[in-house]
């Protein structure tokens, strides 16, 4: 199956994510919320940087994994590029980030997150309009959100944190 198959709507990972959890291929996957303590964490090999090797900073990502692989829309790598490869190039040596950069994994099985996961796009609405253009699909959720309970790696309310090493240890 191509990408292009697939919805998917820059700057909305979590909703890319969640519709792809709608097809029958991929609902056997686990979503991976990836953030940090802090503010943000560093990606590389990801679209919008001027080259695989400079970082972007996101506050949170979103990817899908399923049967070894994962399947990043804004990955500069294969969309479905096996777990010990989409690791060793996306994530910069842990030793060498602020302890609050340091990404954690917060792991869902793909019927329980598209069961549990509400968002009506709030936070990407600023006073003057949207951050980005939303998706043409319908919102998620009308009136409601839980996206912060999902990037928050201090709520341990929806399915299991794992650091890169556990995650590695028990994924790859």
């Amino acid at each position: 199956m191509s990408t292009s198959d697939l919805k998917f709507q820059p700057f909305y990972c979590e909703e890319n994510i969640w519709q792809l959890c709608q097809h029958p291929d991929y609902l056997n996957g686990e979503v991976v919320f990836i953030s940090s303590l802090g503010d943000y964490f560093p990606m590389l090999c990801q679209q919008g940087s001027g080259s695989p090797s400079t970082p972007i900073f996101w506050d949170y990502h979103v990817v899908l994994l399923r049967n070894g692989y994962i399947h990043d829309f804004n990955t500069t790598l294969p969309f479905s590029t096996g777990v010990t490869d989409y690791f060793a190039q996306s994530f910069i040596d842990e030793s060498l980030l602020n302890p609050v950069q340091v990404p954690l994994f917060r792991i869902i099985p793909a019927k329980e997150f598209i069961s549990t996961f509400k968002s009506d796009r709030r936070h990407m609405k600023a006073d003057d309009g949207w951050n980005a253009p939303p998706p043409e699909w319908p919102l998620i959720s009308e009136s409601s959100s839980n996206l912060n309970q999902f990037t928050d790696m201090r709520n341990t309310e929806f399915g299991q944190i794992l650091s890169r090493s556990q995650f590695l240890e028990s994924k790859a």
